[in-house]
């Protein structure tokens, strides 16, 4: 009788156990994605603000530099940061302010600790330089990959609305 009340014990020892930690685990992983999700976020407002500002420096600085491919609107792929580095070289400079910025629609999607993707909805009006405003309208998406301790863009590709 004594052995069985020992094995019973084990096995209800064990079984909590194995509950524990499985409840642990999700809800750590809960955790983990609410933190990537707010992460991501973050580093996208920073993305915005380098944008607004105009700052190409800052800008480039949530790119990875080595692994980054994208798609413009145009459909033109780029398969290296070189393509987009030419396109806001060319097109910042031309740039007088950034009169408005807006995103709805902004998701992200959590894949694992490392890689997110989030996407959008955007309304931009610029003011050139020339004294022309331009509006735009589309949506984007963004694969962002955590590489050390920062969150940087491996993908982007956009699409352009008839607004």
């Amino acid at each position: 009788m004594e052995l069985n009340i020992i094995k019973i014990l084990k096995v209800w020892v064990l079984a909590s156990l194995i509950i524990i930690s499985g409840c642990h685990t999700i809800k750590m992983e809960a955790i983990d994605q609410r933190q990537v999700e707010s992460d991501v976020l973050a580093a996208f407002q920073g993305l915005v603000k380098a944008s607004e500002s105009l700052d190409s420096k800052k800008y480039f600085a949530y790119f990875d530099q080595e692994k980054f491919t994208g798609l413009n609107a145009d459909g033109k792929v780029w398969h290296s940061i070189e393509g987009l580095e030419s396109l806001i070289d060319s097109a910042f400079p031309m740039i007088e302010k950034s009169i408005s910025l807006e995103f709805k629609n902004v998701k992200v999607t959590v894949l694992d600790q490392h890689t997110a993707i989030l996407v959008n909805e955007f309304k931009q009006t610029l003011l050139l330089k020339n004294g022309s405003l331009v509006n735009q309208a589309g949506g984007g998406t963004q694969v962002w990959v955590k590489s050390q301790d920062s969150w940087k863009l491996v993908s982007v590709s956009a699409s352009l609305t008839n607004h």
